[in-house]
């Protein structure tokens, strides 16, 4: 039993061994296939390239919510109830008019 044992301990560690190694390659492989596309001249550039933020991802971090809003988005969440197939919100006429402060084309009052 023992035995049997050890070899099912051996067999997992190689299995893992075996895992580590087809990440490891498939790491190398994007890495190149980064390096590749991205066009950087160093090594330093690809990293600067990593640490670059995309513009919309710049944008998605502006919109932060103020204190109140927050508080707000918090007290329509509390009072949204689970029926058993979708959420329902209790009063929709105050949670559509708050969430129309954030519309993109604001001329619609």
């Amino acid at each position: 039993m023992a035995s049997e044992l050890e070899k099912l301990d051996e067999l997992q560690r190689k299995l893992n061994e075996r895992k580590r190694k087809a990440r490891t390659k498939e790491y190398q492989k994007l890495g190149r296939a980064f390096y590749q596309k991205s066009q950087a001249k160093t090594f330093a550039g690809a990293h600067q390239m990593l640490d670059h933020v995309p513009m919309f991802q710049q944008s998605a971090q502006k919109a932060n919510l103020t204190d109140a809003q927050m508080q707000q988005l918090i007290d329509i969440a509390d009072h949204i109830h689970w029926n058993g197939n979708f959420w329902q919100i209790e009063d929709l006429k105050n949670v559509s008019q708050w969430l129309a402060q954030f519309r993109t084309d604001q001329d619609q009052n």
